[in-house]
């Protein structure tokens, strides 16, 4: 039976540590190869078997003293903005240095520099770039890493810039289904200056003209835009509409003409509850006067085309099948 590895001081337990603490706490060398560390980075150690996005971060910790701060990919996953890929193990970790002080160039990381000092805040204990400018930060090229075949630096698309915009003004749902926006327009237009002139400006500009607060999935957000490029107006998002059962908002609508959409994800066919409630929400609609038109995955397939005509029908008061 393997030697179980002698245990370390408590200073050295709660998470990552420098070589040089361990040391000074009496440490053996051999004591750092053992299993139950790993060595993130260089000069760096941290406890074993925790491989996920949270412990990868906390791993850096002790690289960024009070001129670094996590930023672009890295930040965006912490401030939990939506993105079109997931966490994978072995990520890059993206870090930026603030003017003055020396960039980082480290294995695993990113290094990023900036002439400018982009605000900053905490997410739980890992300071972070402000989101606004994360936002911009996502227009830069390799901002999101490199493509795996051909290694090419990537970015976030304008209608992705869409989606992570929109929440951010709307916020996170937070338990009871209040949302806190983090971020408000005129700092995502901060922001956007900063970029003017740069790689990644005309993205950001497109993509804040059509930036909305209350979309509640980059779906929804998603939606929208394909309906406005297909040539219809823009609907409103989470419009206030009085039902019997009080105030209920749809994803999208239009008021005038009496016609919500409602785009049902995968989880509202399989969450027996969520179904329940989905029918309930489109009786009140209906029983309030409205037409309700569902959207699914499936017709984002051919970029809305079918669901565009649709629509436009229902807006010209045609019947239900028409």
């Amino acid at each position: 039976m393997p030697r179980q590895p002698t245990p370390l001081p408590d200073a050295l337990t709660t998470g990552p540590f420098w070589f040089r603490e361990a040391i000074d706490f009496g440490v053996p060398r051999r004591r750092l190869a053992a299993s139950d560390l790993t060595h993130p980075h260089r000069g760096v150690y941290a406890p074993a078997g925790a491989d996920d996005q949270l412990a990868a971060c906390e791993s850096a910790l002790p690289l960024l003293g009070e001129d670094r701060r996590f930023s672009h990919l890295t930040a965006a996953r912490l401030w939990g903005m939506p993105l079109p890929f997931e966490w994978r193990s072995g990520e890059p970790l993206h870090v930026l240095t603030l003017p003055g002080a020396e960039p980082l160039r480290r294995s695993g990381i990113v290094g990023w520099e900036s002439a400018d000092r982009p605000g900053g805040a905490l997410v739980g204990p890992f300071p972070v770039v402000a989101a606004a400018d994360v936002w911009a930060q996502l227009s830069v090229p390799g901002a999101t890493g490199r493509d795996p075949e051909t290694g090419r630096r990537q970015t976030l698309s304008r209608v992705w810039l869409v989606a992570v915009g929109d929440y951010l003004l709307t916020g996170p749902r937070a338990p009871g289904g209040k949302r806190t926006p983090l971020c408000s327009r005129d700092e995502l237009v901060a922001a956007a200056i900063t970029r003017r002139g740069k790689r990644g400006a005309k993205a950001l500009t497109w993509a804040l003209e059509r930036v909305r607060a209350g979309a509640q999935s980059p779906r929804e957000s998603m939606l929208r835009l394909a309906l406005v490029d297909r040539g219809l107006p823009e609907p409103a998002v989470q419009p206030p509409i009085a039902t019997s059962a009080g105030i209920r908002h749809p994803d999208l609508g239009y008021l005038e003409e009496r016609v919500l959409i409602e785009y049902q994800g995968d989880h509202h066919r399989t969450d027996p509850a969520q179904w329940r409630e989905d029918l309930r929400r489109q009786q009140f609609f209906e029983d309030a006067g409205y037409r309700v038109i569902a959207v699914t995955i499936e017709e984002f397939a051919d970029d809305c085309f079918a669901l565009a005509l649709r629509i436009r029908r229902a807006l010209r008061g045609r019947s239900y099948g028409a």
